[in-house]
């Protein structure tokens, strides 16, 4: 009796190995599928861009002078009124002559920095206004000497203010010989004020360095860094191949490479960092399934 029941102990411990064995047989067998996102490997060329910074003002500021001294009747405008040349801004009574004196325009524009009311008294020595033209903005951009010989007069470069969905257009007009105070040398830019802008606003200048062409251009997500190479995982047919590429250009959204990949090849953009080469995977996303 004794013996049997240490026969039976060893067959419980025989079937418990053998279910352990099983569960890790199982367990092996059971590959981890990663889910991931992915993009399009496509060609064409990338634009290597350098920005600066330029302050926007008034091509053209007019002062509002008065031709006599006297006490204001009648204010006709208030700021930030357009006016034309000639419009009426200011009736004065003339200290001199005790008649009325009208204050006119003298240029197109908006009205800025007016301060005349009724009753106040004006002087010849200050201006009691100033007209503003914003048709047109000058912008000026502070730049080193090395960037100064970018610009070229009567060049055409974007330009991007906050706000604004598009870009637009400015020319170079003048860049200056010698640097300023600050051993930076000035660069002046026009723009037609289509978007309403104002003056004092900062607009960003874009000015293409170079052009890299017929590239290989894929997500900058799709980048992964390891000791100081970059690679990709390509999918085909549900797994992944580790492939290395060699930078050309990095930018936030795209990037310029070189190597074992082709337009049209898919790379992941998301899920990658748990990837290693081989690794079963489900795409999903817009061109995957969900």
């Amino acid at each position: 009796m004794k013996k049997l029941g240490w026969i039976l102990i060893a067959a419980l411990f025989f079937i418990a190995a053998c279910t352990e064995d099983t569960e890790e047989t199982n367990e092996t067998q059971e590959e981890h599928v990663v889910s991931v996102e992915i993009e399009e490997v496509t060609e064409g060329n990338v634009t290597i861009e350098k920005t600066f910074y330029g302050r926007a003002m008034p091509e053209e500021i007019t002062p509002v002078m008065v031709q006599t001294m006297g006490e204001v009747e009648e204010v006709h405008v208030a700021n930030g009124d357009r006016v034309e040349e000639d419009d009426i801004l200011i009736t004065i009574i003339s200290f001199e002559t005790g008649m009325e004196v009208e204050i006119t325009a003298p240029a197109d524009g908006q009205v800025s920095d007016l301060s005349a009311s009724e009753g106040s008294i004006l002087s010849t020595e200050e201006p009691v206004s100033m007209i503003v033209n914003l048709d047109e903005l000058t912008i000026t951009a502070d730049v080193t000497a090395t960037n100064v010989n970018l610009f070229e007069v009567d060049q055409e470069v974007d330009i991007h203010f906050s706000g604004d969905e598009d870009r637009s257009t400015a020319t170079v007009v003048e860049t200056s010989l010698l640097p300023g105070e600050t051993g930076l040398y000035e660069v002046t830019l026009t723009a037609e004020n289509a978007n309403d802008w104002k003056a004092g606003m900062v607009a960003t200048i874009f000015l293409t360095e170079e052009t890299i062409s017929d590239t290989l251009i894929i997500p900058t997500a799709a980048l992964i860094e390891d000791d100081g190479e970059h690679y990709v995982f390509v999918v085909e047919d549900n797994r992944v191949t580790r492939t290395e590429v060699t930078i050309s250009n990095l930018q936030s959204d795209i990037t310029a490479v070189d190597g074992e990949i082709e337009q049209g090849d898919l790379v992941v953009t998301s899920g990658q960092l748990t990837l290693s080469d081989g690794s079963q995977v489900i795409i999903v996303g817009e061109d995957g399934e969900s």
